[in-house]
């Protein structure tokens, strides 16, 4: 155990105190850099890959309506042709033969304008179209939710290994004291050498709880930094006194289910995905109909061919093109089984959605209850704690508490602790997942729980 070196006045504090202290300057290590929530959130719009990867595909599936529209828009197209003709004529008669040599250059010029009149396919692709897009959008709204909850996830699971370390830290210096004591007890023959070796094995477990609470900070801080793609040097940490204990409002879970059930983005998704399969069979219905369109062309030739040598011709011309189809060997009979499949597919994964997302909303909104419930309990347990340590450490004055006694009632204060912090943590954390459910995650949100943490402390 390292050399601990103390004043004489400090074995007269009560080591209530001395726990007190020791929690205290190990949670106000907290340096001027240290991000807090709302800053974190900002970086991984900017810098998470998994979210910029959505917002890429999004961008380019959003191409899919003018994509489409342009299948419905006329399309003019000019064709040029100049080429050098050489023909040789040959004339054999009874009483002579004779040959005539060519040598031209014709062109061509055309400009043509096809107009969609009637195509079924193109109109379907169109409406298939905005599905696709409606459909991207939901999953990129999906993705912003997830990329708040991991973020606020990996900030509070950091968080929380911070609170642990200062803890196990607060819990170290106490039972280092402890050890102190029993030897000046021994000492002057008021104690034992159980007492001593009591408080120096829990110290010596806690040294080794510490390496792992330590390897915990660096663990939960790279999670968060692979998010914001920053370097994390400390965090803001959560001031108890501002934590807002509210239940959720409307404080009718059903209405909270309606609302998940309507604005959820995933579900939001499956739904249009079920319009685009759809709009899909639509497309191979397409098959069995005929395709008309207008035609308009305007198109000037010079010396088509031999006998027209340096002629003229302008032509103009304006029809309707249409095309029906008589047999295609079942393969748009086939499509349109697999596009009906499809559409059962898409119905049965949204019906499935729909029913773990309720379940997931109750479960949040019941643990945002129970989280407040809990919260009280666990504050009610930290006095009861307290106090029994302070009357613990009186009882050795008065002979009826041992040492161990101590050491028991230190130990149960750290665990208390430890609860309290996991179960405000857990209370934000059911928070945001409820909201993330029902869509509702944005900067304003973040703001309100970024306004529970220390603001001296970030930057």
């Amino acid at each position: 155990m390292p050399a601990i070196t103390r004043s004489i006045a400090m074995r007269h504090f009560p080591q209530k105190s001395a726990l007190g202290l020791a929690l205290g300057l190990a949670l106000a290590a907290s340096p001027a850099s240290a991000i807090d929530l709302l800053q974190s959130y900002r970086l991984a719009l900017s810098q998470d890959a998994t979210y910029q990867a959505v917002r890429a595909d999004t961008d380019a599936r959003r191409e899919a309506i003018p994509l489409a529209r342009a299948q419905l828009l006329p399309n003019i197209s000019a064709n040029l042709q100049r080429s050098k003709n050489q023909t040789d004529q040959r004339s054999v008669n009874s009483q002579s033969r004779s040959t005539n040599e060519y040598e031209y250059f014709s062109s061509n010029y055309a400009l043509t304008l096809r107009q969609p009149i009637y195509r079924k396919y193109n109109f379907a692709l169109y409406q298939q179209a905005h599905s696709d897009v409606a459909s991207a959008e939901a999953t990129l709204d999906k993705s912003l939710q997830e990329l708040v909850v991991r973020t606020a996830s990996a900030y509070f699971e950091a968080l929380m290994a911070k609170q642990q370390h200062a803890l196990t830290l607060a819990q170290k210096e106490a039972y280092a004291l402890q050890v102190e004591v029993a030897k000046l007890a021994l000492a002057k023959g008021q104690g034992t050498v159980t007492d001593i070796d009591d408080a120096q094995s829990r110290y010596d477990i806690t040294v080794a709880q510490e390496l792992e609470t330590s390897q915990n900070i660096g663990f939960t801080r790279r999670q968060l930094e692979s998010i914001v793609n920053q370097p994390i040097n400390d965090l803001a940490d959560l001031q108890p006194d501002r934590l807002e204990l509210s239940p959720p409002l409307p404080a009718n879970v059903e209405e909270w289910i309606a609302r998940g059930e309507e604005i959820n983005p995933e579900l939001r998704a499956l739904r249009a995905s079920i319009e685009s399969a759809t709009q899909e069979l639509e497309k191979a219905r397409a098959g069995h109909f005929p395709t008309i369109d207008l035609i308009v062309q305007r198109s000037q030739s010079q010396s088509e061919n031999n006998v027209s040598i340096n002629s003229q011709y302008l032509t103009s011309m304006v029809g309707l093109q249409a095309s029906v189809p008589l047999f295609a060997g079942g393969y748009t009979v086939s499509q349109m089984r697999q596009a009906r499949s499809n559409i059962e597919k898409f119905q049965q994964q949204y019906e499935a959605r729909r029913r773990e997302v309720a379940q997931q909303i109750r479960k949040e909104f019941q643990s945002i209850a129970e989280g407040i419930a809990k919260i009280g309990a666990q504050q009610q347990a930290e006095r009861s704690a307290q106090r029994a340590l302070f009357s613990n450490q009186k009882g050795i004055a008065a002979g009826t508490r041992s040492r161990v006694d101590v050491l028991n009632a230190q130990q149960q204060l750290i665990n208390v602790k430890r609860d309290l912090a996991l179960a405000r943590f857990q209370y934000i954390l059911a928070r945001v997942r409820l909201q993330g459910l029902v869509s509702s995650l944005n900067e304003q949100e973040i703001r309100t729980i970024n306004a529970w943490l220390d603001s001296t402390s970030s930057g």
